[in-house]
């Protein structure tokens, strides 16, 4: 489902994310979330639905910090912010 700009949201999660509580949070997801690796272990075959578990913890992450490097003062852009 796709999800339209929302200035509101973005400053939320600006908020959120901006206090200690926010930051920890943060960095706890980062150690268990696998965000910056691929998701796949060439070693020993790949297990599918290993494989989509973690692009789901991948993708929530990322969906983070698209909005924290959002500038919720800019114009509303053209393309859809979620996929």
């Amino acid at each position: 489902m796709a999800l339209r700009w929302n200035k509101q949201l973005v400053i939320d999660y600006h908020k959120v994310f901006a206090t200690p509580e926010g930051k920890r949070v943060l960095a706890d997801l980062r150690k268990r979330c696998p965000f910056l690796t691929d998701s796949i272990a060439t070693h020993g075959g790949i297990d599918v639905n290993k494989l989509l578990y973690f692009e789901g913890q991948r993708s929530v992450l990322l969906q983070i910090y698209r909005m924290l490097h959002r500038d919720p003062n800019e114009e509303a852009p053209d393309r859809v912010i979620n996929r």
